[in-house]
């Protein structure tokens, strides 16, 4: 899903058309944190829980292909919250069922937020008031924390109750602050002294695994979990390419096999969206060097193979910088099969005319640890428990 603005309606409409699985985003990380300027609207707090800088982890669920975490606020009520990377501002109360309620700690502001979100699995419009409030995330604590409440939602994934936004701030640019930059969770846990850095670690389990791991995965808030990281973390900075450089963007190219499939190209990290999207042409590359065909049958067009032809299913490798990321035959299905025998791949095609060469969705994360660093505008990749893992 992308939030749409008036810069990148037309990207988004493309999106909408060419890509059913994408995450909220509209603009991107143009500023660092160090220049941005922060908005007023919430008042200091009068309840302060700080600690002192200690970090924290904050354990991953999973919901179908959906990954979240469950935060709360000051009237202990709780909300789990869809995880992306791709937009920047945080709001709950999607279902009826689990309302947001004022505490101790809530301060309606007399802002609106009206945005809509293209592209996606659903496309979504919102507009909501907004309150500061306290948002618990695990061990740290954002006080105060800019939070939206619906009071017009279309529709969103059954059993979420909102977004916790996960990308840079300036993605906040365009709801009508008069220039404004609306602070991040992740800025706000730095600004008030929670984290010792601006700096989020995500880690994803693929979806079999969590089943039986009893967790999907963990966001590392102001530092990274070594623990669960088999190489040491190689950064890149964010790519300098338009519209890449709007999002958490990378340049990057992509080979199946020993055949390349996309040359050098720019595309973005968007842990909203479960399937790897590139251009039309790449798509086609790729579907011919597998084999596949487009399933007309299935609701998301996705491409299906045989089993013969998984068993020769080769190595797809996203070079990023000096490194190649290799998605082994296991990491390129999903779910392994239908019931009637079906294997789908999650390589799916997006328009060239956006701009966009490819969008890395939760399968490269199911591998892949990424270090988002607002500060330094770096992102850093480094293999996991399960890189090599044979479960999807």
């Amino acid at each position: 899903m992308f939030t749409s603005t008036t810069l990148l309606v037309f990207i988004l409409l493309a999106l909408s058309i060419g890509n059913s699985e994408s995450s909220p985003a509209h603009r991107g990380i143009a500023k660092t944190l160090l220049g941005r300027v922060s908005d007023s609207t919430c008042p200091k707090p009068l309840y302060h829980h700080q600690l002192g800088k200690q970090d924290g982890t904050v354990f991953v669920q999973q919901k179908g292909h959906y990954y979240f975490v469950t935060v709360a606020t000051s009237s202990s009520s709780t909300f789990d919250l869809l995880l992306d990377t791709g937009s920047a501002y945080t709001w709950v109360g999607a279902r009826q069922e689990n309302q947001y309620v004022e505490g101790y700690a809530s301060y309606r502001t007399p802002q609106i937020i009206d945005t809509d979100y293209a592209g996606g699995v659903l496309p979504i419009h919102l507009r909501a008031n907004t309150y500061c409030d306290i948002l618990v995330l695990g061990d740290l604590t954002a006080n105060p924390q800019e939070i939206g409440i619906p009071i017009e939602l279309s529709r969103f994934p059954a059993g979420l109750d909102g977004v916790l936004a996960l990308g840079p701030s300036v993605l906040n640019t365009d709801l009508g602050r008069d220039g404004y930059i609306i602070p991040t969770v992740v800025e706000n846990l730095y600004s008030q002294g929670a984290i010792s850095s601006p700096v989020l670690g995500v880690y994803f389990v693929p979806q079999n695994v969590a089943i039986t791991a009893g967790s999907a995965g963990q966001l590392s808030f102001g530092s990274i979990d070594t623990s669960v990281l088999t190489t040491g973390v190689k950064y890149v900075p964010v790519s300098k390419t338009f519209p890449a450089n709007e999002f958490w963007g990378v340049d990057a190219s992509i080979v199946y096999g020993k055949k390349p499939i996309l040359g050098p190209s720019s595309g973005f990290l968007d842990t909203g969206t479960r399937r790897i999207s590139v251009t039309s042409d790449a798509f086609t590359a790729y579907r011919f060097a597998t084999g596949a065909v487009v399933d007309i049958l299935d609701r998301n067009k996705r491409l299906t193979i045989t089993q013969d032809q998984y068993n020769n299913l080769q190595t797809l490798s996203i070079l990023i910088g000096d490194q190649s990321y290799d998605l082994s035959p296991n990491a390129q299905i999903y779910p392994r099969s239908s019931p009637d025998g079906r294997i789908f791949l999650v390589v799916k095609s997006i328009n060239a005319d956006i701009g966009l060469g490819f969008i890395l969705g939760s399968t490269f994360f199911q591998r892949y640890y990424v270090v988002f660093n607002s500060s330094s505008s770096e992102i850093g990749f480094a293999s996991h428990l399960y890189t090599q893992s044979t479960g999807n």
